[in-house]
């Protein structure tokens, strides 16, 4: 047991299943029998504490217990020892690359403290060279000898600086863009290169690109190597550029797996950079600690000696230290020592005993009558490093509030408060950055997004509180909300990119807002209600997620559309909807489409209510309305491009109907209880769309009506000006004018199939048919010349539109029978016109005119010789029998047209 781990190790490396025996046998008595020779327990408890000694221990424990009881206490005692061992084991190869790592960095600071030691030792030798220089420069034998030593001195640095402007000429021409990164500067100078250095991904260590590491006085210059066209030639282009100040070097080692290895830290950003040897590398560290303890390259002069502080920046001349008295040279000098302690805390970044020093110093020239320009500089100066310091601690990001608090209070001392303010929240910034980059999206956008929104809001809840507790002055509570506001922004922009730029289902959107409006509401808790902001970032992009859910939408509908085939797939119920049941009764049949978009519509809004709000009452109601129109234009496109069958133009009469008065009310519904309100603007487009269905049925009218009169009575192209064939009594209406009627007859049988208004759509064929014959354009020819007609051609004319009038009957509605007469006045007038103009002409014009008798004894023998086969439109378009048409003959021929209007016949007869 003695030449084993120590007994605090052996605690800490047990493994969890000895840890909680030693815990239970540590709260456990040792058992009655083992006095009685039965097998004691192992005690790890005892074993571990700091005070244990082995003799007791043992003299306790087998005290009285037979010999073969101690062999397997014996036994126990070394499994407790190998488990703890191999435990420890385990840790330590776990352990081992971090070991490595820490030991390396543990060295490199030894060499740096080493040389950080030597260095201020010069620095105190050299100040005590100054004040030995200072205290002989009061004698005036050597005043000549002074005073030329300093125009020496004077000479040499103007030499100097010219030697460090050829330096950065050069290396100006030979790295493209160096001059904008590094400009020039006074006593800025190269310190030395390392070439061909590979830059590395620290995440992945596989190499960015190859650079050159140019090290001056104050900056570090990174040079890209860049292939120059197709030739294998490179250039140097100046990559980025860091100030020495706040740049940190770590040596990563010289693992075989890994290379040399150097990292470099400027603030939130890391670079690593791998050599070829271990020279190089030693060589680029060697570079950086030279230019930080201000040691000129091997291209440069050495530095000058200098006899004061006048050649230093910031430092303090001693031109008039003749003219002043005894007490102030002596409080010079002791300004002189405290900027020297001064600048050796800031070099040991013992940051508390700078400010205090700082703070003395600000005292003692506010206390001076009249403080030298030279201190009050150089105090400046030194202040200002300081701070810049303080500022560089307080940008790194994940920072303790124990640190950050005593960072923003020495810069409060140091008066930098508004820098302060803003290096607080640029550190704030990059924590919430770099906490987010650490979050891990595998698929799952609902946890990514409550994980980020958990990341982001308690960051900036925590930040809230800190800032109100170090910036007490309610003059900079502004920059917080401008900060707090530049972070909803970042969130909502992730939230955008994940959320609606994935064109995620409605419920995911709003499982995702749930999450975060559960963390601002804890911020609403602290005092700081952001749901507004929330408001106003996320309402436009609601409203795109619900235009581009509609433009799904309606693209499929439209498909549907274009797809059906327009036959009945199903009847569904009226009830509950009174214009429907009073137009099909308890069953309507609908198309395929119709039903594809009452589901749409009931998935619409099953989506919707995960993110209705009253802000999105307009774009959803716009959107279902869109939906809707979308789906009857889409019809009324059919019935006016497509050559389909009556079955399915009928069928779509009957779609447009069932979507006015069965899907908009079950729309408006839904709606209802999904805002909870009565959504009126679904409700009213009922009433605005119940005149489309007639719309539509008027296009289906017209459309057939012109097909009708092509295939049959063309009035357009039909021949009117036989003038030489008899008007006889066996004349007959035109088989031209039969064939029409019997086309209006098949429309009338299909229509006995369908749930529609048969009159109406018949009377509007026939309307249709008058409307073409009216028309001025058909009364002339293509060349302007007006039509003739004829003797035989008028009566041919008003015959077959008696006949038509005849048989359709009822049908015929006061402005067609209005249309009918001025179609054969006109034609009349034109013959009597025509045949009037000369003397040649009037033995044509005493040709008999037929009367109204004549008219009806030509309509009822074509009726008698047609028989039963053909419809008797006038009498509800029932098919008769032979007999009972001769019985009710006269009726037949004779309808009673309108009160008010002539039948063309009487128009023809008294013409």
């Amino acid at each position: 047991m003695e030449g084993g781990p120590s007994k605090k190790s052996i605690r800490r490396g047990l493994p969890a299943e000895l840890r909680a025996r030693a815990e239970e046998t540590a709260a456990t008595p040792p058992p009655a029998g083992a006095a009685g020779g039965e097998l004691p327990p192992v005690s790890l408890s005892k074993l571990t504490k700091p005070d244990f000694q082995a003799e007791t221990y043992l003299k306790e424990t087998l005290q009285s217990v037979q010999e073969k009881n101690i062999r397997q206490f014996r036994k126990s005692l070394e499994d407790a020892r190998k488990a703890a061992s191999k435990n420890l084991q385990k840790n330590v190869y776990r352990n081992y690359e971090s070991f490595v790592f820490i030991s390396k960095e543990i060295s490199s600071m030894e060499r740096d403290m080493q040389l950080l030691r030597e260095l201020l030792h010069g620095i105190n030798e050299v100040g005590d060279e100054l004040m030995d220089e200072e205290d002989g420069s009061v004698l005036d034998a050597e005043e000549p000898n002074r005073v030329g030593r300093r125009r020496t001195m004077r000479m040499s640095m103007a030499n100097q600086q010219d030697l460090f402007k050829d330096q950065l000429a050069k290396i100006w021409r030979t790295i493209r863009d160096a001059q904008r990164l590094v400009p020039f500067a006074p006593n800025r100078h190269v310190v030395g290169d390392v070439r061909n250095v590979s830059e590395l991904s620290p995440s992945t260590l596989q190499t960015r690109q190859k650079v050159d590491i140019v090290v001056f006085s104050d900056m570090i210059l990174l040079a890209a190597r860049k292939r120059r066209g197709n030739r294998a030639q490179t250039v140097l282009v100046a990559d980025r550029s860091f100030e020495l100040s706040n740049v940190t070097v770590a040596d990563v080692g010289d693992a075989s797996r890994s290379g040399f290895l150097i990292k470099l830290v400027n603030r939130a950003e890391t670079f690593l950079f791998g050599f070829r040897s271990a020279e190089a590398k030693n060589e680029l560290l060697l570079l950086i600690s030279h230019a930080r303890a201000g040691i000129f390259g091997a291209d440069a002069p050495p530095p000058l000696p200098t006899t004061s502080r006048e050649a230093v920046p910031g430092g303090i001349g001693a031109a008039n230290v003749e003219d002043e008295d005894a007490s102030a040279a002596a409080q010079r000098r002791r300004m002189d020592e405290q900027l020297d302690a001064l600048d050796i805390c800031i070099a040991r970044r013992e940051f508390s005993q700078a400010t205090e020093l700082v703070q003395q110093l600000k005292e003692q020239l506010g206390a001076a009558n009249k403080a030298p320009p030279a201190v009050q500089r150089a105090v400046d100066a030194h202040t200002a490093a300081l701070a810049r310091l303080i500022l560089a601690d307080l940008l790194i990001p994940c920072s303790s509030r124990k640190q950050v608090a005593a960072n923003v209070a020495l810069l409060h001392r140091l008066g930098w408060d508004k820098e302060a303010k803003g290096a607080f929240l640029a550190s704030r910034t990059a924590t919430i950055k770099n906490r987010t980059r650490q979050l891990k999206l595998e698929g799952n956008t609902r946890l990514y997004i409550r994980e980020l929104a958990i990341v982001y809001f308690r960051l900036i809840r925590n930040t809230c509180e800190w800032y109100s507790a170090l910036f007490a002055d309610p003059t900079m509570i502004s920059a917080l909300i401008a900060w707090v506001r530049q972070e909803m922004a970042g969130y909502a922009a992730i939230f955008r990119r994940h959320v609606f730029h994935e064109m995620q289902r409605f419920q995911v959107i709003a499982s995702c807002l749930n999450h975060t409006l559960a963390e601002v509401d804890i911020l609403g808790h602290a005092g700081l209600d952001l749901k507004f902001m929330l408001d106003q970032e996320f309402f436009p992009d609601l409203t795109r997620s619900v235009r581009s859910y509609e433009a799904r939408c309606l693209a499929l509908l439209t498909k549907a559309v274009s797809e059906d085939n327009l036959a009945v797939v199903s009847k569904v119920s009226t009830t509950n909807y009174a214009t429907a049941a009073r137009l099909f009764g308890a069953q309507m049949p609908i198309v395929a489409s119709v039903s594809r978009l009452d589901e749409m519509l009931t998935e619409f809004g099953t989506e919707l209510r995960f993110i209705v709000r009253d802000s999105l009452y307009s774009q959803v109601v716009a959107s279902v309305l869109a939906l809707i129109e979308g789906v009857l234009k889409q019809f009324l496109a059919v019935l006016r491009r497509g050559s389909r069958s009556y079955a399915q133009e009928f069928a779509l009469l009957i779609s447009t109907q069932a979507v006015v008065s069965w899907v908009i009310p079950r729309a408006a519904a839904h709606l209802d209880r999904i805002f909870g309100r009565t959504v009126a603007d679904i409700h009213n487009l009922e009433q605005r769309l119940e005149a489309f269905p007639a719309s539509l049925q008027d296009v289906f009218c017209q459309k057939h009506a012109q097909a009708i009169a092509r295939a049959s009575f063309d009035f357009v192209t039909a021949n009117f000006a036989d003038n030489d064939s008899p008007v006889t009594d066996s004349m007959a209406p035109s088989s031209q004018m039969e064939h029409l009627l019997q086309q209006l007859g098949e429309v009338a049988r299909e229509l006995d199939q369908w749930p529609l208004a048969k009159r109406s759509v018949l009377s509007g064929i026939i309307d249709c048919l008058f409307v073409q014959m009216i028309d001025p354009h058909n009364w002339e020819a293509a060349d302007g010349v007006k039509r003739s007609f004829g003797h035989y051609g008028v009566h041919r004319l008003v015959l077959d539109v008696h006949f038509l009038l005849r048989v359709c009957g009822s049908l015929v509605s006061k402005s067609t029978n209005n249309m009918a007469n001025r179609v054969c006045e006109k034609a009349l007038r034109s013959y009597f016109s025509a045949h009037h103009q000369n003397s040649a002409g009037a033995a044509a014009t005493n040709k008999e005119m037929m009367n109204k008798s004549w008219y009806d004894a030509r309509v009822l023998d074509t009726m008698r010789r047609l028989g039963f086969s053909f419809p008797d439109f006038g009498k509800g378009f029932e098919h008769r029998s032979q007999q009972s048409f001769d019985s009710n003959a006269a009726s037949a021929v004779s309808p009673t047209p309108p009160d008010d209007a002539e039948t063309p016949h009487e128009t023809a007869a008294d013409s």
